[in-house]
């Protein structure tokens, strides 16, 4: 499988960039700064905001169609983005070459790896998830290629360092305001074994024939269960998942099937919080459920439903 082959060629490209000897600081930033110098001492949760103006009479329009945007930091022009479906994308390397960040890449034109002192990312051309420290990202348009080099989201790469940025779109800029890094919690603190094992098990036995992201939106169905009141206000997916009368496959015993890597990929990437393909659904079918749902989305063979 494509998967089995990338995480081969991604090991050996870890390896290569451990041995380069590219691991050496716990915390970078641009300037050096840090405290009370503009750098707070903990550790925020890495932040994306669109700005779209205030509104009001001096309010300008939003200008969306253009096909780049400038990349501030301290209040420098450090870079530019390439804007790919109203959203800005910039090489891996580049965006950390922009930054100032002590980080080295190798980019073959179809994979990228990028390490620095506890990060290391992994993206390849073709998949709609990249890595980052085990943790497994979603891309809905996938990778983009850019001046011959791998290039993903700015949102994405800034959750990936902890850091925030600004999306002006009236202004038309973008703006990394602390380029000191954060690296992703890792995947082994992040995700629980035990929630993997079951839900890819359930992704597997009940949408195995079926695209990526249509296993990614069943896992949101479980996902989104957890802590409802109307499913038993379960705090774990295995609960989720055996809550009698809920998935067929758990009464027939599919559910104890060993799963397919990229179940257990969409596994992952439904566990990530804000990637529910499902957009809010706690049912899954492959028809119409009737009256009293309403169907938010239909990807594959399978068709999601909230309550009406």
């Amino acid at each position: 499988m494509k998967n089995r082959w990338f995480a081969k060629t991604a090991a050996i490209v870890c390896a290569v960039c451990l041995a380069m000897g590219v691991m050496s600081q716990t915390v970078f930033a641009r300037d050096g700064a840090s405290g009370t110098d503009g750098y707070a001492a903990e550790m925020p949760e890495a932040t994306f905001v669109i700005l779209d103006g205030a509104g009001g009479e001096d309010a300008l329009p939003v200008t969306d169609n253009r096909q780049s945007v400038p990349l501030y930091s301290g209040g420098v022009q450090v870079g530019s983005c390439a804007v790919i479906d109203g959203e800005p994308y910039m090489g891996v390397a580049a965006f950390c070459q922009a930054l100032g960040l002590p980080a080295q890449a190798i980019d073959n034109g179809n994979a990228v790896s990028l390490a620095m002192d506890g990060l290391l990312l992994l993206a390849q051309m073709g998949q709609a998830w990249f890595t980052c420290n085990e943790r497994y990202l979603y891309l809905a348009n996938g990778p983009q290629l850019i001046d011959g080099a791998v290039a993903l989201p700015v949102e994405d790469l800034v959750k990936c360092m902890g850091q925030t940025a600004y999306w002006d779109r009236v202004q038309w800029t973008l703006t990394v305001d602390d380029t000191t890094v954060r690296p992703l919690l890792s995947g082994s603190d992040y995700y629980d074994e035990a929630d993997v094992y079951w839900l890819s098990r359930l992704i597997f036995s009940m949408a195995g024939e079926e695209p990526l992201d249509a296993k990614v939106a069943l896992g949101g169905v479980c996902v989104n269960r957890l802590g409802n009141a109307d499913f038993g206000g379960q705090d774990n997916i295995y609960d989720v998942v055996f809550a009698k009368n809920q998935f067929d496959v758990v009464t027939n015993g599919m559910i104890y099937v060993q799963p397919d890597e990229e179940s257990v990929v969409a596994a992952k990437l439904a566990l990530e919080e804000g990637c529910d393909l499902s957009r809010g659904a706690f049912y899954v079918a492959g028809s119409d459920m009737g009256s009293g749902y309403e169907c938010v989305a239909q990807l594959g063979g399978l068709r999601f439903f909230t309550a009406a």
